[in-house]
């Protein structure tokens, strides 16, 4: 037998007690008759908790004649299956997922899940389809029973709505839902076909394969449920997740002192911030990061006064499992759906003190984040205690900091770093349901603290945040930040536009104004004048439609602002020490 050609390389993965492994070795079984499978080398895994992987021989239709004297085509073609083991924190921590796979296989039970489990699941698919190349997904939903109908299937395949139904996503992946029941189940519900040839080899299917393909498929419907086979649009080229561009990098500088909740306010940023709801979700691509965001949050939520932890016991208060060391930089992505949208560059620093290292950091940043703990805040500054927390807090090296900076970007006729005042655990400022403080008082304060957050130019955000303790008090706040990012982001591209807009308009004017000197100056007979004043005067044309084109392009963006200010409606954003957008008023 000639050597094979290489074949389509599938992934399967899920959680512990969701059967991946039971799940692709009956896929096999089940589809070997139907298109001719042999096993090579390798086997299913030998239990759930163990990977496995194996390699298949299938013979291929009948393919045309070569051309004479070239060489013959092999009639086979290899498939080669990779099982994950369950994932679990600690084995995504230390665990490498493997690449060059084109296809993707989640499985994913019909039963409860821990937040933290789906988050998981989650994050490893979409590495899995940046890392993969992944065009084509089956999203298997075991733990059906054998009465189980629409409703208990769209349960399941609600919290993928979302994230597969992106309209980012259309056009970028194609997969079905197929409701998989154990042992054998229905005759229509046998998972083989469309696991396994519905993930990018369908093309080279016979067509009595594409017609039992199809058959198949149909009997795995669930009468009257419109998600029981769900078909994303097909597309005729691979996925590429290509990083995003520098130019639409974020790097933002959280700058305050230790014990100001910098790192549990961006865990319970990670919590809510899920693919499971509509927009923008957080997504962690280093493994080691998410599992130390994921411990740390639930740490706060198992072990805060009133909670039971994951085996429904009672947990102590401070009895925490935070991870030993603190991580002062972090890199993640905001996506929409399957695509990245941003790539952030987080990092936190302890400002007490001068820091003359964090000068070109501040400055190249377009966010600084400055974190106070609203405890200290719960009367109104004087004098000398506001030097005192200047000190304390770390506002004062980060005033010197950001002054620098806007005057840096104003010399350059550029934008400053955007200026969030986060204000952590702003829970403490209530009593029996009513707040110590307004805004306006709050403003006032951080005035004395970081003056150069309220110079002209710069845009700054009061964000009072909660980071909560579970379902009983969910954070609050916490996205407000991130929409921010983005708002800094809209308001540098319509900069850089208007910039273009107004370059494109003084050289069409001068070219305008050369070949009008042309025409006073040279005969109208010569033809070189002639043709040098024509060429001028198109050149003129072209420029003023690429400003007219920017300027239309930047107003694009103050709509799409405006829209954002919506999401931001809890947020005091001021200009210049200005009111500016549609956010909660100064006095609120």
């Amino acid at each position: 037998m000639r050597t094979p050609a290489p074949g389509p390389r599938l992934l399967f993965l899920g959680l512990p007690g969701d059967r991946a492994g039971e799940l692709a070795a009956r896929a096999v079984r089940d589809a070997r008759r139907a298109v001719r499978l042999r096993t090579v080398a390798g086997g299913p895994p030998a239990s759930e908790a163990a990977a496995g992987s194996w390699e298949l021989v299938r013979r291929r239709p009948r393919q045309p004649r070569p051309e004479p004297g070239g060489p013959r085509p092999s009639p086979y073609k290899t498939l080669r299956i990779t099982v994950l083991p369950g994932l679990t924190p600690a084995a995504s921590a230390t665990g490498a997922q493997p690449v060059g796979h084109d296809g993707l296989v989640v499985v994913t039970g019909a039963g409860e899940r821990a937040w933290w489990e789906r988050r998981l699941l989650f994050h490893h698919v979409q590495r899995a389809l940046a890392d993969n190349r992944a065009q084509r997904m089956v999203l298997a939903v075991t733990g059906l029973g054998r009465r189980a109908g629409a409703a208990e299937l769209a349960e399941a395949v609600r919290p993928w709505e979302s994230y597969l139904g992106s309209g980012a996503s259309a056009g970028r992946l194609y997969g079905v839902t197929v409701p998989v029941r154990f042992p054998g189940g229905a005759r229509g519900t046998r998972p083989g076909v469309p696991l396994l040839w519905h993930l990018g080899a369908d093309s080279e299917l016979t067509p009595r394969q594409r017609r039992l393909t199809d058959a198949r498929l149909a009997g795995a419907r669930t009468p009257g449920a419109p998600l029981a086979l769900r078909e994303w649009e097909r597309v005729e080229r691979v996925l590429h997740a290509a990083p995003v561009p520098p130019d639409r990098t974020v790097r933002v500088t959280v700058v305050g002192a230790p014990g100001a909740g910098r790192t549990t306010v961006l865990a319970a940023a990670h919590r809510v911030l899920g693919p499971e709801r509509p927009g923008l979700w957080l997504h962690l691509p280093d493994p080691g990061a998410l599992h130390d965001l994921i411990t740390r949050r639930r740490a706060l939520e198992e072990d805060s006064p009133g909670t039971t932890g994951t085996t429904g016991t009672p947990v102590t208060p401070g009895a925490t499992r935070t991870p030993g060391t603190d991580r002062e930089h972090w890199r993640f992505q905001l996506a929409d759906g399957t695509v990245p949208v941003m790539d952030v560059d987080w990092l936190e620093a302890d400002t007490r003190g001068a820091r003359p290292d964090l000068a070109d950091r501040v400055r190249d940043s377009q966010c600084v984040v400055v974190a106070v703990d609203a405890g200290l805040l719960d009367v109104p500054l004087d004098e000398g205690r506001a030097a005192e927390l200047r000190e304390r807090t770390g506002a004062g090296t980060a005033d010197e900091l950001i002054q620098a900076a806007a005057t840096f970007h104003r010399d350059a006729d550029g934008i400053p770093p955007q200026v969030v005042l986060l204000l952590t655990g702003v829970d403490r400022l209530l009593r029996d349901g009513r707040p110590l403080r307004t805004r306006a008082g709050l403003l006032d304060d951080f005035r004395r603290l970081v003056p150069a957050a309220f110079a002209p130019g710069v845009l700054t955000a009061l964000c009072p945040v909660s980071a909560g303790t579970g379902e009983a008090d969910p954070p609050t706040g916490v996205e407000a930040p991130y929409w921010l990012l983005l708002l800094q982001q809209l308001r540098r591209e319509a900069h850089r536009l208007t910039g273009v807009a107004a370059g494109e308009e003084e050289k069409a004017e001068r070219l305008r104004e050369r070949a009008e000197r042309r025409k006073e100056t040279t005969s109208k007979w010569n033809p070189v004048s002639r043709v040098l004043s024509f060429a001028d005067g198109k050149r003129a044309d072209r420029g003023e439609g690429r400003a007219r084109t920017a300027r239309d392009a930047a107003a694009a963006n103050d709509e799409i602002e405006k829209l954002l200010h919506r999401d931001l409606r809890d947020t005091t954003v001021l200009l210049g020490g200005e009111p500016y957008g549609t956010g909660t008023t100064i006095g609120g």
